[in-house]
């Protein structure tokens, strides 16, 4: 975590770059702990 940075984060979100793709298995089992997550911090 120490090698990001607000600029690094910026110019990924601006070039949306690395593209990171996943298959829909894998983003699907990603997803249910994150929306959990945010429904804990609502």
């Amino acid at each position: 975590m120490r090698l990001n940075t607000l600029e690094k984060l910026y110019l990924a979100m601006k070039n949306r770059t690395p593209e990171i793709t996943l298959s829909e298995k894998t983003r699907l089992a990603a997803l249910r702990p994150i929306q959990r997550m945010l429904e804990m911090s609502a």
